[in-house]
């Protein structure tokens, strides 16, 4: 916690801190988790962790939501901000591209980028506001409006798959998602990498062959659609600019 608040406090950003559903406190079966969708489409064994992450996500989506504010800035602990990461945020809102969530972090590679990202405008030096046309991981940061918020909780209450695969469906969610590359926020290694309870390690893998014989379609399945949603999103934001 205080590693977040010097983040905050450096990057000259106000927060309310909000306490993370400790996944070593649940237990199953437990509502609003659909193991078995779960084992079949993310292809791996349940991860206590995991699911905690997800609930805490959904928890400060319905905090922001009972406040009158149009946006939230949502950051897990485990992060770092560029020196200029209010200047980013301020000028990709007020881009004249419209989006109602923005996904900000990258991993702890600063050096490489996730999510096929196509850059649609400058906004701030080497930053460009992009669209994704892969899946991009993590939640380590994000900016959401009101909308976004709303079809999340309304849509993905129940879980069936890690809260960045379930978050990274726009066509599903019926809002528009854009990135920012180079990410601005990515993830202390230090806090991360090795030492994440959350992260979902080879031995929550089921076998090869029981593995594959779903995930591998349903992901296929997910990814067409992933393309031709993000082709015609692309198409409509030329129009649109």
């Amino acid at each position: 916690m205080v590693s977040a608040k010097e983040t905050f406090d450096k990057a000259g950003i106000n927060f309310n801190l909000e306490v993370a559903i400790d996944g070593k406190d649940l237990s199953l079966p437990l509502k609003n988790y659909s193991e078995v969708k779960y084992n079949l489409l993310h292809g791996k064994k349940t991860n206590l962790g995991e699911l905690g992450c997800y609930l805490s996500h959904l928890k400060v989506l319905k905090k922001f939501l009972n406040t009158t504010e149009d946006w939230a800035l949502v950051c897990e602990d485990d992060i770092e901000f560029h020196e200029d990461i209010v200047e980013i945020i301020n000028n990709a809102l007020g881009s004249g591209i419209n989006f109602d969530l923005l996904r900000l972090s990258g991993g702890s590679n600063k050096d490489k980028e996730i999510g096929l990202p196509l850059k649609l405008k400058k906004i701030h030096n080497d930053f460009f506001l992009s669209l994704n046309f892969g899946f991009k991981s993590g939640t380590g940061c994000y900016l959401i409006n009101r909308l976004a918020a709303k079809n999340i909780i309304k849509k993905i209450n129940s879980m069936s798959l890690p809260i960045d695969h379930a978050m990274d469906r726009d066509w599903i969610l019926n809002h528009r998602s854009l990135t920012i590359t180079p990410a601005p926020v990515y993830l202390k290694e230090e806090l991360h990498l090795g030492n994440s309870y959350i992260q979902a390690k080879s031995e929550y893998k089921f076998p090869f062959y029981k593995r594959y014989w779903i995930m591998a379609p349903y992901r296929l399945i997910n990814e067409l659609l992933r393309l031709i949603y993000k082709i015609l999103l692309y198409i409509k934001i030329k129009i649109e600019s």
